[in-house]
């Protein structure tokens, strides 16, 4: 991949009362090129995700993928004696994304409501450097997070995220920018070159006049605008996901809803493509 390519966070609920096909033509012509699937065998349609992955590759879309977050999935403790099970509870998600050949798979920093920072930093970069090892085909994006007052996470400053891909120093191991985890945690100024160059692939989402994330672009409060072109400028040349949540819109048509993403996609597009 040479250029920045648009992306979409995809779910089997997605294609709810179409196809898959109906569902992704819109955003095609729009200029969706790849599909993000979370690995999370809790998730209530894990048997569905597989198959659908099979499926969009046949239609000609790239595949990334998002590692597990949710609890009971957490690499805390990696460093230490939790690191078999944890490597156990891993594995048969990344295994999934490996079967894919060359792509890239989110993950998120360690986080802990008990832990001291330093052991969560080991734990991250001890986690890390085990899948490089294991998964010799995947790129991993460490994603910067939105800071939790209650908890110690990896990731909620952009610091900690670039310190430890530049500690790691190794090319398969970048940055994942979350335009709208910064803007939640009140970062609007455009990253500096050092971070902007790690960065491998990009999660994008706009923040509702509630301070909801992972909605369409509607509300403006994420300066796409400014941001996205200054990533193609760096050199980015990797997937930048439309990240949405699918129950932020429940309340609207499927007519709008449609609207919504592929007006979103046109944007992310447009901004990514035309850069200079």
């Amino acid at each position: 991949m040479s250029r920045p390519q648009v992306g979409f966070s995809m779910h089997p609920r997605w294609i709810a009362g179409s196809t898959l096909a109906g569902f992704l033509g819109p955003l095609r012509t729009a200029g969706l090129e790849a599909l993000e699937f979370g690995l999370d065998a809790n998730d209530a349609d894990w048997p569905h995700f597989e198959p659908m992955m099979y499926d969009c590759r046949l239609l000609g879309l790239d595949l990334c993928f998002h590692a597990p977050y949710k609890p009971p999935y957490t690499i805390a403790g990696f460093a230490g004696h939790e690191r078999a099970s944890i490597e156990g509870d891993y594995a048969a998600m990344l295994d999934v994304a490996g079967r894919f050949g060359d792509t890239t798979v989110v993950i998120h920093g360690a986080q802990s409501a008990t832990r001291p920072q330093q052991e969560l930093v080991a734990d991250t970069v001890a986690f890390l450097r085990w899948a490089l090892d294991r998964y010799p085909s995947l790129t991993l994006a460490l994603e910067n997070l939105v800071f939790d007052p209650d908890k110690v996470k990896i990731g909620a400053d952009r610091t900690d995220v670039l310190r430890i891909v530049e500690e790691i120093n190794d090319s398969r191991v970048g940055i994942c920018w979350d335009l709208g985890h910064d803007v939640m945690n009140g970062c609007h100024d455009l990253p500096n070159q050092a971070w902007l160059q790690h960065i491998c692939h990009a999660h994008l989402h706009d923040v509702s006049e509630h301070g909801v994330d992972h909605y369409p672009f509607n509300y403006g409060r994420v300066p796409i605008r400014s941001w996205l072109p200054a990533l193609a400028r760096a050199g980015f040349s990797g997937i930048a996901s439309l990240e949405l949540k699918g129950g932020q819109l429940a309340s609207l048509e499927l007519e709008q809803i449609m609207e919504m993403l592929v007006d979103s996609t046109s944007k992310a597009h447009r901004l990514l493509t035309t850069s200079t």
